[in-house]
């Protein structure tokens, strides 16, 4: 008997008693047969006995194969839960759930992945914002120190200004929720620019030590380069002489004369005026409060009288052209108003 009748046979045999045997055991006998016939000479009569025996059980219900199988797959994402029934791989299951995956969320599963009875996809939204932050750069505070200025004294020289830094920030959010922040990058927009405060190192007040004036200079007469005070109100120009007096002598304000104190027009320059006085040629009167008057005052043909501490002095003032700084007044100072 040939190999091929044999198998006939015993595939009849084998459906006869279908009806007691499971699904099971025929699988079972199905591959024994095939086993036996492992052997055959020609592979085109193998292949036909397969498909003849494939087709018999089909037909009888003996045997069934489905080389693509369906799963239902859950699928979390964007807060809810969907099941869907699909073959293949994960990626298939997202295709025929028509859920789209950005580059940045997150996957539990592989895409490529096949799918099985436990399957499970979750997904986690990602979204990156870009902050743009500025902030400021405090400035930094100079302390310079000059003899030209008295001890006690200080000045900001230069005004101290504030930098700005900016920065970019990725916040990253998933699922609507802040996940952490990271700085990219940083970069100082503006430059902050340092304070500079000159400190006065000299026991005795410069200005005094060059000035004919005998006052004491008050700390905030300050002069700057170029012996101007830093701080005056208005300036007059014109001719000055010098005059001087006994020591006990009077003023027209009503205090007693003393070398700083000088006569002007009390309707131009009001008795109790601050002042700082210069001569053109570089003759530092200095400072001084104007306490009395005269004719030449009053008619305006000098600008200034400057008290001297004697007669000699004043000659040698001679007639000067000055430059009158305001930089100040004394309320009351006038004795008899």
């Amino acid at each position: 008997m040939s190999k091929n009748n044999q198998v006939m046979k015993t595939w009849k045999e084998l459906k006869s008693r279908r009806a007691s045997i499971g699904a099971a055991a025929a699988v079972v006998v199905l591959v024994a047969i095939l086993a036996a016939v492992a052997f055959v000479p020609k592979e085109e009569t193998f292949t036909a006995d397969i498909k003849t025996i494939a087709a018999a059980a089909k037909d009888n219900g003996v045997l069934s194969f489905n080389p693509n199988p369906h799963f239902n797959v859950k699928i979390t994402v964007d807060g809810m839960t969907h099941s869907v029934k699909a073959c293949g791989t994960v990626n298939d299951a997202l295709e025929k759930a028509g859920v789209v995956v950005d580059d940045d969320d997150l996957i539990n599963v592989g895409f490529s992945e096949p799918l099985t009875y436990s399957t499970e996809i979750v997904i986690n939204r990602v979204e990156v914002v870009e902050e743009v932050k500025l902030e400021t750069i405090d400035y930094a505070t100079e302390y310079k120190e000059d003899d030209n200025y008295v001890i006690g004294y200080s000045a900001v020289l230069v005004d101290g200004e504030e930098g700005e830094l900016e920065k970019i920030v990725h916040h990253t959010y998933i699922d609507g929720k802040l996940a952490e922040s990271n700085i990219v990058s940083e970069e100082i927009t503006e430059e902050p620019v340092d304070e500079v405060i000159v400190m006065g190192t000299s026991e005795v007040n410069p200005i005094e030590e060059m000035s004919i004036s005998q006052l004491e200079v008050p700390d905030y007469l300050v002069l700057d380069e170029n012996g101007i005070p830093v701080n005056y109100t208005a300036v007059h120009t014109g001719k000055s002489c010098a005059y001087s007096a006994k020591p006990t002598a009077l003023t027209a304000s009503g205090r007693q004369v003393k070398v700083g104190y000088v006569a002007v027009n009390p309707e131009l320059i009001p008795y109790g005026t601050e002042l700082y006085i210069v001569a053109h040629d570089g003759t530092v009167y200095g400072y001084a409060i104007a306490a009395d008057t005269g004719t030449s005052l009053l008619d305006n043909s000098i600008l200034v009288d400057l008290f001297s501490e004697s007669y000699d002095a004043s000659c040698e003032w001679g007639a000067r052209q000055v430059d009158m700084y305001v930089i100040g007044f004394i309320p009351g100072f006038y004795m008899y108003g």
